[in-house]
């Protein structure tokens, strides 16, 4: 047959030999019959004769343009060809008008009418809405647009294949989108990705089906011309064979291009669905890291809590512990110390009964050389008791009277305040004691009787030997020179005519340090140990005074006692005296003899056993000694000699063990003294100028 040119029998009734591609097989649309039908129409039209009605084809809607609006195409429409049925007009079929519609104008009515045909047909059904058609990317097709094959005003630039923005959309069914817009949202629940590729498929492949058909349609038209039905030429069969390998050509072509398509639009497919797969899983690990990173952290935090429980476990049961190791120790401790004291009571006992035979013997022993006994008047012990009786009475007697009269407290509080400085700015030079000296005794003049009452003198009196021993407690024991100034005032003071100045003194000397009468307290029946501490010497239990730092303070006592002993009432500045009736004003406790009788009580028991007895007669002897070798010459230097060979070297003093450093110290005093046989005093002894 011919292609096109058959009548409408042989050009319909078959569509195996139909020129126009088969639609797609995947889906079928109701336009398909309609464009079948007109099809067959317009080459059954174009298949008449000259006798025949005149040519007037049937427009085929083969693949709807997608870039051409509506207002534009009805502005190209030719209508003088057509009427209102849209067949030709018979002035436009009539073969020799000067109207004839001629294969261009055909053609062109056939492209730019195919919109309009598309909103009664096939796409004007009422499967679409009717909507203008706008352009989309897939419609777009470079190659053509630069090297243009269809007749003019068909296809190619200024055509109906007009590019346009790839982001516009397109209406109804039919319609064509962009592979780009698939996104992976729309592979769950979004369009089917087949109708997009047979979209893009029918707008890429039927169009150019569409050109051929009507170019052939165009020659066709020609050749029915009465010049060209006269020249025509029956075509042969291997012309209407060649026609159609070359449709099957193009089908192949066609056929190979769409596969080429699924293959790629599968493989993007498959590499959109593994990129999700791989999003998928890079989350799914992202979330199982983040989840092991917490269930970390919260292992860490319960080892932590775990931890923190375990050492204050361990804490509990180490303070547990603790407190029943120190309930255990105070019990220990206590079990202990009821055991010393349990001993000391007894040692205590041992001792009062060893002491009271010891006594017993010296008093006999005393008795055959004519010494007073142990409580003969003179004895160590009656003054130990007479110089406590004279401390009791300043307390009972003068202190309350003194506090209850407010004029007193008023003359002995100015006394106080004129008293402790002058004690405190005392130095060795003779211009400081002398004049220390001359106002203390207009202070104690102004308050001696017959001037005023006895009681306020006597608080006077009883402050400056509080001021003199406190002085020696503190200063005199770092440096023991300092005890000559102090000497020196006293003697001063007694030779200007305040005797009871002795008195008072020394029973706040022997108040203080017990060491000074040479006896041994014992303790009274219903004293407490407070009380008998106290009497001792020694300071309050809140003081924490060892017995180191007890013996050096009463060591700073003795240092005051042997000063005094040693100050000549002659010498400067404390004397000369005004006549030899103010050196009877020096009491007896206050003289050298006093000393050498010191020296010698200190060597009897009890007190040679005690642990400060080496370091008192060592202080002793450095102040006093240079004095009592004066008075006493070779008599002084046979008790030291005796005291060094037989006491110290041979051991027959009895010293205790615990006094070893006061005992070497004693041992080398008296070797110096051996070497050089000369007795050397304590620096400060000389009076400065």
């Amino acid at each position: 047959m011919k292609f096109g040119l058959e009548d409408a029998g042989s050009s319909s009734g078959s569509d195996a030999e139909s020129p126009l591609p088969p639609p797609p097989r995947t889906r079928t649309r109701k336009s398909t019959t309609s464009k079948n039908a007109a099809t067959s129409s317009l080459l059954a039209s174009t298949s008449r004769g000259p006798e025949e009605s005149p040519f007037n084809p049937t427009p085929v809607h083969l693949v709807r343009p997608p870039n051409l609006k509506q207002a534009e195409r009805r502005r190209r429409r030719p209508h003088a060809l057509f009427d209102p049925d849209g067949q030709l007009t018979a002035a436009a079929a009539e073969p020799g008008s000067s109207r004839a519609a001629t294969a261009a104008d055909v053609l062109a009515y056939s492209s730019d009418d195919s919109d309009d045909d598309a909103h009664s047909s096939s796409f004007g059904s009422g499967d679409d809405d009717g909507d203008d058609l706008d352009t989309t990317a897939s419609d777009y097709d470079s190659e053509e647009e630069a090297w243009p094959v269809g007749p003019v005003n068909s296809v190619g630039i200024g055509g109906w294949r007009k590019s346009s923005s790839l982001s516009t959309s397109r209406k109804g069914k039919g319609r064509a989108y962009d592979q780009g817009s698939l996104n992976p949202d729309r592979l769950f629940g979004g369009p089917d990705e087949l109708d997009d590729w047979e979209a893009k498929a029918r707008a890429s492949s039927w169009p150019a089906a569409n050109r051929s058909f009507h170019l052939s349609l165009a020659r066709s038209h020609s050749s029915h011309t009465p010049a060209a039905a006269a020249a025509k030429v029956p075509r042969s069969l291997a012309e209407q064979q060649t026609d159609v390998a070359s449709i099957e050509s193009l089908l192949g072509q066609l056929a190979l291009k769409q596969s080429q398509e699924t293959a790629q639009l599968v493989q993007a497919f498959e590499q959109r669905n593994k990129a999700l797969w791989d999003s998928i899983e890079a989350s799914i690990r992202q979330a199982e890291k983040e989840e092991g990173e917490r269930q970390r952290v919260l292992a860490e935090q319960r080892r932590k809590e775990e931890e923190a429980r375990r050492r204050a476990q361990e804490l509990r049961e180490a303070e547990e512990k603790r407190v029943r190791q120190e309930k255990e120790e105070q019990e220990a401790r206590r079990k202990e110390e009821e055991a010393k004291a349990e001993a000391a009571k007894k040692r205590d006992e041992e001792d009062k009964a060893k002491r009271a035979e010891e006594e017993r013997k010296a008093a006999a022993k005393a008795s055959a050389l004519g010494l007073p006994s142990a409580d003969a008047e003179g004895s160590p012990k009656s003054e130990f008791e007479r110089w406590t009786a004279k401390m009791t009475h300043i307390k009972q007697s003068v202190l309350p009277v003194v506090s209850q009269n407010p004029a007193w407290r008023k003359a002995c509080f100015q006394a106080k305040r004129s008293i402790t400085p002058k004690i405190g700015q005392l130095t060795s030079s003779t211009e400081a004691t002398t004049r220390i000296i001359t106002q203390l005794d207009q202070l104690l003049s102004s308050l001696k009787p017959p001037t005023g009452p006895a009681e306020p003198y006597t608080w006077t009196l009883n402050h400056l030997a509080k001021s003199l021993v406190k002085q020696a407690e503190t200063e005199v024991t770092a440096k023991l020179g300092t005890a000559y100034p102090l000497g020196r005032v006293v003697i001063g003071l007694l030779t200007r005519g305040h005797t009871e100045l002795g008195d008072v003194l020394m029973a706040r000397l022997v108040k203080k340090c017990f060491w000074l009468t040479g006896h041994w307290p014992a303790k009274q029946p219903g004293q407490t140990d407070e009380a008998y501490q106290k009497m001792l010497g020694h300071a309050p239990p809140t003081a924490n005074e060892t017995l180191v730092q007890y013996a050096e303070r009463m060591s700073g006592l003795v240092a005051l006692y042997a000063s005094i002993l040693q100050t000549s009432p002659l010498d400067p500045p404390q004397g000369p005296c005004p006549d030899s009736t103010a050196l009877a004003h020096v009491p007896v406790h206050f003289r050298p003899a006093a000393g050498w009788r010191w020296l010698v009580l200190m060597l009897r028991p009890p007190l040679v056993g005690l642990e400060p007895t080496p370091l008192l007669l060592v202080t002793f002897l450095e102040i006093a000694g240079p004095r009592l070798r004066e008075v006493y010459g070779r008599q002084f230097d046979k008790y030291l000699e005796v005291l060094l060979r037989e006491g110290m070297r041979e051991g027959k003093a009895g010293f205790s063990e615990k006094a070893k450093s006061s005992t070497v110290r004693l041992l080398l005093w008296l070797e110096d003294w051996e070497k050089k046989g000369v007795v050397e005093g304590a620096p400060g002894r000389a009076v400065d100028p």
